[in-house]
């Protein structure tokens, strides 16, 4: 049995045939843009999530509200001057800038 092709001439070609294949799918991947999903949502849809947003922070605001309204009224609230200091002082910092 005679072997007409080296080991070297095969893997030549297979590398240059693997390159041409890598070229050929850059180049396609650069003609066709990307497929994005798009999703437009009503206006109507739109003040619905929004609406439901708010709810949702109001509802978490209320809750922290009546937890504080209880600490206060049982006496147990108590308030950081170390904290407080901190906020006015952050709060003027911001302020000036």
């Amino acid at each position: 049995m005679k072997i007409e092709r080296g080991y070297g001439e095969y893997k030549e070609h297979i590398l240059q045939s693997k390159k041409k294949q890598a070229e050929t799918a850059y180049s396609q991947s650069k003609a066709i843009p990307a497929a994005k999903d798009n999703i437009d949502l009503s206006e109507t849809t739109q003040k619905i999530r929004q609406t439901q947003a708010n709810e949702k922070a109001e509802t978490a605001r209320s809750e922290k509200v009546a937890a504080l309204k209880k600490a206060i009224q049982e006496g147990t609230y108590q308030v950081s001057a170390e904290e407080i200091a901190t906020s006015m002082v952050q709060a003027m910092k911001t302020a000036k800038d």
